[in-house]
């Protein structure tokens, strides 16, 4: 509880409010982050590649919100590889194709619904071109987690 002083009909009085938690976050990304496959000389396929383990946790009866950024891959000067995000449960299979329904460039969200802690494996999936420009490629995922 957090005390407060507080004016009632000009007398002041000690008033008790129930203290209010921020939900958490935190992340570390995988080695294969910083290792993504650019496939070879004529040829691409779908990756489907884990980037992180996060760990959400809130106090707030309603849950909490994640949100996670997409976006491309890019080089100056090359071709951006755009890609999807979607997370799964701490250590699950892998998810498919079909599982990332978010488009690339848009915020994937994930909620609960009431107080607690999840761990989830965060993964992105794209294509690169059948003739990828050489060269160091580079990204960034933003994330964020706000109380429902």
């Amino acid at each position: 509880m957090i005390r407060t002083g507080c004016l009632i009909a000009g007398l002041w009085g000690v008033c008790l409010l129930p203290a209010q938690a921020v939900p958490t976050l935190t992340t570390t990304p995988t080695i294969n982050a910083a290792q993504l496959d650019l496939d070879g000389e004529g040829t691409a396929s779908t990756h489907v590649v884990k980037v992180a383990d996060i760990v959400i946790s809130t106090d707030g009866g309603s849950g909490l919100t994640l949100t996670i950024t997409s976006g491309d891959i890019d080089r100056v000067g090359g071709q951006a590889i755009p890609f999807q995000i979607t997370t799964v449960t701490d250590n699950a299979s892998p998810p498919t194709s079909g599982d990332f329904s978010t488009p690339s460039g848009n915020n994937y969200t994930y909620a609960t619904g009431s107080a607690g802690t999840e761990n989830r494996d965060v993964y992105i999936r794209y294509t690169p071109l059948s003739f990828q420009d050489p060269g160091n490629y580079t990204s960034s995922i933003d994330l964020s987690v706000a109380d429902n």
